[in-house]
């Protein structure tokens, strides 16, 4: 797996834009408290931090791509051998 992202921090949010393997569009927004990832046209996830949670960093944003694309990947996965 390959990830090529370019972060640019925005104001209060990392915007992360590139491709995964080469030619799968890849999106991210981190705001602190919610985030947001979308791999390809149609696969999009998105979670919510506490009220509370610190300005994103390039660490822990980073992190969540990775997390968000072995989701992904697992969920092709299962589609792909017919698992719910």
């Amino acid at each position: 797996m390959t990830l090529k992202v370019d972060i640019q921090q925005k104001g209060h949010e990392l915007v992360g834009k590139g491709t995964i393997d080469g030619i799968v569009p890849f999106y991210f927004k981190d705001q602190g408290h919610r985030w947001m990832v979308r791999i390809g046209r149609h696969w999009t996830l998105k979670e919510q931090e506490t009220p509370n949670a610190p300005g994103p960093s390039i660490a822990s944003s980073r992190s969540k791509m990775y997390w968000a694309i072995a989701q992904y990947r697992n969920q092709s996965r299962d589609r792909a051998v017919g698992v719910a």
